[in-house]
């Protein structure tokens, strides 16, 4: 019986300072890919928010423009039917703070009215986290009658995922010939 000895082969094989390095290697591979991972979900969210507070605005104006020209007019009628009233699409919006400004845009004489530069008083409120039903900052009762065009301002603020602020705003004019309920 012959017995066969083990063939002496080379063994060749990694240096520790090899897979260290390797190891290294995939680390940083790791890192970047978790931290472009994150950044692109930052960059998601704002979207989200920037398509939110476009379809906010949106749905705010398609309210007014379906209101007659002496509703615009009306503080009462646009506190309860329009500032009163949450929007479908405000929800991503954190620490949303909005103000809606209805103000004369040109008096019966055919005057451009610059508010509130030009001394005029508007509708306005501001509602947000301390006043969610919306608080009436300014008053003007003669718009309707004062002036020919009105314009309608919405101005959104919050504050986004990255925590900064950003803004988005609209505005309209409408004349005495509105079509609305």
């Amino acid at each position: 019986m012959k017995l066969s000895l083990a063939k002496h082969a080379d063994c060749q094989g990694f240096t520790l300072a090899e897979v260290l390095v390797a190891v290294a290697v995939a680390v940083i591979f790791g890192v970047a890919a978790f931290a472009t991972n994150e950044r692109l979900l930052v960059a998601l969210k704002n979207q989200k928010e920037s398509t939110a507070a476009s379809m906010m605005l949106q749905e705010r104006m398609e309210k007014f423009r379906g209101f007659s020209y002496t509703n615009i007019a009306d503080a009462t009628y646009v506190n309860t039917n329009v500032v009163q009233v949450k929007t479908t699409s405000e929800a991503p919006l954190g620490n949303l703070s909005e103000t809606i400004t209805v103000s004369g845009y040109m008096n019966t004489g055919g005057g451009l009215r610059n508010y509130p530069t030009d001394g005029t008083h508007a509708n306005q409120w501001l509602r947000n986290s301390s006043y969610p039903s919306g608080n009436q900052a300014d008053t003007n009762t003669t718009l309707a009658t004062d002036n020919d065009l009105l314009k309608v301002d919405i101005l959104l603020s919050w504050t986004s995922a990255n925590g900064r602020m950003r803004t988005r705003d609209l505005a309209a004019v409408f004349g005495k010939g509105n079509i609305g309920p």
